[in-house]
């Protein structure tokens, strides 16, 4: 019994939420981050020129004075998840039942818009080339920080019951997911160039491709959280199933952000031109995916509430994503799988790191549910 005891202990005290000081800490961490980011949003957004065409008694609005306002609005709304952060780090009751998922999620989604008319605005002429590359860069640090607010919201938070599954709990594991591997889609993307650039951006292949791919990544974790009560022989059809919605929103999501990011071409009008060897080593990261990784998880999901192993998961999910890219875009291109280094190659590295601490730190960390056995990712 008193062995039982200690055990039903262990298990507890592996899913239990981190001391609050290092909750507060990363918190105004965070919200200090989102301050800073969202004053320099504002302020490269008002050094875009803009031209007010006069004729006669009308003054007529150009089309660079409405992304101008939208990178206002977008920096004002970065502002306002800061806000709601040091909100949440003043309540003193707030914080004893840890940090919701709003301020990460806001930031998120302010970055990502931002990005898109900042970097329309550039491509039509409306900005020079630094500004342009300053917001690039600045987006980028905002996606690494919003996702280390949901990471927070996560470790912030007691573990969820197993199969237990809400809304918000869907979101914030979805989109860590999504923003940890786009941050690789875009590294990867930059890696053969000389220097850092502003990416490109076609809003079709944004709206229409990338947006429901990550969607279906999102209502993946929805799927994979109430399928965790199957346990024996289940386990395997359970595994095959949610890993395949992994493979295909992956699959869609980042074919559109090849097509927006890279391309800059509406996705639904162009196809793939194919390339043997890239589809071999698109096949191999999907047998990474589903096989090895699947295989480990099966083995260890007794185990899986020790954060080590969640590591591990997703250290090895890393490594297929970085198949998984290059196979994709050479079939999508026709090129060769080449992995090539540019003089962009110190920026790249910042921007694979913030992936690594996004995918396997602050993944892992999030994730806890209430049972000595789980195959959550």
């Amino acid at each position: 019994m008193n062995k039982a005891l200690a055990l039903e202990a262990t298990d507890h005290a592996s899913v239990a939420s981190p001391p609050n000081s290092l909750v507060k800490g990363y918190s105004l961490v965070s919200a200090s981050a989102f301050t800073i980011l969202g004053i320099v949003m504002l302020v490269l957004a008002l050094l875009t020129p803009t031209s007010i065409v006069f004729k006669g008694s009308n003054i007529v609005v150009s089309l660079s004075t409405i992304f101008k306002v939208a990178e206002i609005v977008f920096s004002l709304g970065m502002l306002h998840a800061a806000i709601m952060l040091w909100r949440a780090n003043l309540d003193k009751k707030h914080m004893s039942r840890g940090i919701g998922i709003l301020p990460g999620d806001a930031a998120l989604a302010n970055a990502f818009f931002y990005l898109g008319f900042s970097m329309t605005a550039f491509h039509l002429g409306y900005s020079p080339p630094a500004i342009a590359l300053a917001q690039f860069i600045t987006v980028l640090v905002g996606l690494f920080f919003g996702a280390g607010g949901l990471a927070l919201s996560g470790v912030s938070k007691p573990a969820r019951p197993l199969g237990h599954i809400t809304f918000s709990l869907m979101l914030r594991d979805g989109v860590i997911l999504i923003v940890g591997t786009i941050l690789m889609a875009i590294a990867f993307g930059q890696l053969s160039g000389a220097a850092l650039k502003p990416p490109q951006w076609n809003w079709f292949s944004f709206l229409g491709i990338t947006t429901p791919g990550m969607l279906l990544l999102m209502g993946r974790e929805g799927v994979k959280a109430r399928l965790e009560t199957w346990q024996g022989l289940a386990r395997f059809p359970r595994l095959l199933l949610t890993d395949t919605l992994l493979v295909l929103g992956l699959a869609i999501m980042l074919y559109g952000s090849y097509s927006n990011l890279t391309l800059g071409v509406n996705g639904y009008q162009v196809g793939p031109k194919g390339n043997t060897a890239g589809l071999i080593l698109w096949i191999a990261a999907v047998l990474l995916l589903l096989v090895i990784r699947g295989a480990f998880k099966i083995a260890v999901s007794q185990r899986y509430n020790h954060v080590g192993y969640r590591m591990v998961s997703k250290l090895l999910y890393v490594m297929a994503i970085v198949f998984f890219i290059y196979g994709e875009r050479s079939f999508l291109s026709g090129h060769a799988p080449i992995f090539s280094i540019g003089g962009a190659a110190p920026a790249v590295a910042l921007i694979l790191f913030s992936a690594f601490m996004v995918l396997v730190v602050g993944r892992a960390a999030a994730q806890k549910v209430s049972s000595s056995y789980s195959s959550a990712r």
